[in-house]
């Protein structure tokens, strides 16, 4: 057994600091984590993982203030969270398990365990790839230890709830244990069949923080946060009151950058175009109207009742009965231009979801747009129904909210090819523009693993286009 760990200890370090050497040769390397078998058995195995979430050996106030105040902000609210940055002085003076113990009743005191743990599936491993020491190399090591080995993540410093999603889902440990577990149902734990998929790409992640709330980029936040609501306020009426044909100039003005790239194509003869983009923000189709220049129509299935209020440009809610839908887009194609995002939820990451065939079967060609946004501190999109009504008004809060428009060729529908065949091609096509990978994952992929749900909201889709 000695022989064993010798092994498997010798392939932890090199996996992870020679990784780490290849990476980034100038930085000052993080000691290796501790590893060691548990008991008398030479099949479960437990490694120390602080050092590498933390990207410090010796985990401080500092280091650990900004999975906290996600938390703190994500779960429970800005006041929360204010609260934690108000109590940063005081924890940098405690000693480390005061400090803990300290941030952990902020961070959790009186939220429920189901939204503790979405919290920690679908807002956390975000923050842990962007910071976390050799994502790879964490994975690599489960690949380099024999097979029947099972292998525990150990975390001193967080509690379970809050690493191990990220560890198991997308590192590949067998067991997470965090600082209020014990290492002793790891023997009856099953070893994970598949460790060769790891570490897993992030297609979805969910939260209003854009950034990383370190102590200064969180106070810089909260001293900028009324401005914040008094820009969107101003975008919003610029958007909503002036002429589409003005709006990308005076919106520039007031630090909103449209970018257009490619040629929008010619008017249709007798009926409107169809836009096919991916699907951002719910302002996709604004952005394609302001780059137009002219209204356009865009259709949802369903939409809260503020960004109704506010869209400048009509909107038609869908009833997810093919049949019902294709006569109303029809309808409105013979009024004037529609845009569509057959992708039907949004997605931050560089990834395409799965096209729907409906709207290749409305007209003669489809003209695909390729849009992007850039949000630098607060994400305009959320899978929390209470909080998805101000996703709008809160991408307008950024400071220099940007959307980038580029209109590609149509690809035509005439009928050599399937719906199913022409929605893939104008798929790979965007993907293509893009620099994206596209995938065959829905609307109902993103929700599970966000909100715990379908993505319903009683019978109807929480929103999609």
């Amino acid at each position: 057994m000695l022989s064993l760990h010798r092994v498997i200890k010798n392939n932890l370090v090199s996996s992870l600091l020679g990784r780490h050497r290849q990476t980034t040769p100038a930085a000052a390397p993080v000691a290796p984590p501790a590893a060691r078998f548990l008991g008398n058995s030479n099949t479960a195995m437990a490694i120390d993982v602080d050092a590498l979430l933390l990207k410090s050996s010796t985990p401080s106030a500092a280091t650990l203030f900004p999975p906290f105040f996600l938390v703190a902000v994500e779960a429970g609210s800005f006041a929360r969270g204010l609260l934690m940055l108000a109590l940063y002085p005081f924890l940098r003076v405690m000693t480390h398990d005061t400090c803990l113990k300290a941030m952990t009743m902020v961070a959790f005191c009186g939220l429920r365990r189901d939204e503790a743990a979405r919290i920690g599936r679908a807002v956390l491993p975000k923050y842990f790839f962007r910071e976390a020491e050799r994502v790879e190399a964490l994975a690599d090591v489960a690949r380099t230890l024999p097979k029947a080995v099972k292998v525990a993540a150990i975390s001193r410093s967080f509690p379970t709830v809050m690493v191990e999603a990220f560890l198991k889902d997308y590192v590949g440990f067998d067991v997470v244990e965090g600082r209020e577990r014990l290492t002793d149902t790891l023997n009856q734990t099953e070893k994970k069949s598949t460790i060769c998929c790891y570490p897993k790409p992030m297609v979805f992640h969910d939260g209003r923080l854009a950034f990383t709330p370190t102590p200064a980029a969180a106070l810089a936040m909260y001293i900028y946060f009324p401005f914040a609501i008094i820009l969107a306020v101003v975008r919003i009426a610029i958007f909503t009151i002036l002429p589409r044909r003005v709006t990308g100039v005076v919106a520039m003005l007031a630090g909103v950058r449209l970018r257009i790239t490619g040629a929008p194509p010619a008017a249709a003869d007798g009926a409107g175009r169809l836009y096919a983009c991916n699907h951002r923000t719910l302002l996709d189709a604004i952005a394609i109207s302001s780059a137009l220049g002219k209204t356009v129509f865009a259709v949802t299935y369903s939409l809260s009742w503020l960004s109704e209020l506010i869209s400048p440009i009509p909107l038609l809610r869908l009833t997810r009965g093919r049949e019902e839908d294709r006569r109303r887009m029809t309808s409105l194609l013979a009024r004037g231009d529609v845009v569509v995002s057959p992708e039907g939820t949004t997605c931050r990451e560089p990834y395409l979801l799965r096209f729907s065939p409906l709207f290749a079967e409305l007209a003669d060609e489809v003209s695909p747009v390729a849009v992007s946004e850039r949000s630098s501190m607060f994400y305009g999109t959320s899978t929390s129904p209470g909080a998805k009504c101000f996703d709008s008004v809160y991408f307008l809060m950024n400071p220099r909210p940007e959307y980038s428009v580029h209109f590609l060729e149509p690809v035509p529908t005439d009928g050599r090819s399937s719906s199913i065949e022409v929605a893939n091609q104008v798929q790979a096509v965007l993907a293509d523009a893009l620099g994206f990978t596209p995938t065959a994952l829905t609307t109902k992929d993103k929700y599970l693993l966000l909100a715990g749900n379908e993505g319903t909201v009683g019978n109807k889709r929480s929103e999609g286009k």
